[in-house]
């Protein structure tokens, strides 16, 4: 079931927009075992790398993923400062709610921001974990207050699409980015969980 969504932005990607999977690089930022999106999409790129921060899924990564993959365990924020303009597509399949030493994470809001350091200079695509309506969040006020300053919401305890494509268009812009194209792929497992995807492009380049 996990797997549905990533196989259904592979085949958009290709079939309605155009784009060759097989010359790109890939990183996944948050890769666990590998089962869930990554093995799906491995073998379609022309190299995978693959960042996972709980040293018991390595071998499980091996097992999972094909000879393209390059897998480092390692705090992914830490991994990134040693890559710049390195990858044509991030993959950000992050959790729900707060996480990492002393909850200083939360969804995909930090690891976005750095994947933009990681792409290619002309850009290229993202694929990152949105979700609409949180669940088991009203006690949970660092998240309500994390999604509420991200989103510059006094509550987004539900976002709609609307807002999320143009949200995001222009975070994006105001980074110096320009947005492609987009799309949301519903994720089967919660309620209220999308795969945004989409292809930025520097806004200098897209002017030339």
């Amino acid at each position: 079931m996990r797997e549905i969504a990533i196989k259904k932005i592979c085949s958009k990607l290709i079939n309605k927009y155009g784009i060759r999977l097989d010359d790109k690089v890939a990183l996944d930022f948050f890769a666990r075992e590998g089962d869930w999106q990554t093995q799906h999409y491995a073998n379609k790129v022309k190299k995978i790398y693959a960042w996972e921060i709980n040293s018991e899924h390595e071998k499980s990564l091996k097992y999972n993923l094909p000879e393209n993959a390059d897998i480092s365990i390692g705090n992914s924020f830490v991994l990134a400062k040693q890559k710049i303009n390195f990858f044509d597509i991030i993959v950000i399949d992050n959790p729900q709610g707060c996480f990492g030493e002393n909850a200083m994470y939360c969804e995909h809001f930090e690891a976005l921001e750095t994947s933009l350091k990681l792409l290619k200079e002309e850009g290229g695509l993202l694929v990152f974990n949105v979700k609409t309506q949180p669940f088991d969040y009203e006690d949970k006020l660092d998240w309500q207050k994390k999604r509420n300053d991200f989103y510059q919401l006094s509550d987004s305890s539900y976002l709609a699409k609307d807002f999320v494509f143009n949200f995001y268009e222009n975070f994006f812009n105001i980074r110096g980015y320009t947005t492609k194209f987009a799309f949301l792929e519903k994720r089967p497992q919660e309620d209220g969980l999308y795969s945004f995807t989409t292809q930025i492009t520097g806004i200098t380049n897209e002017i030339n």
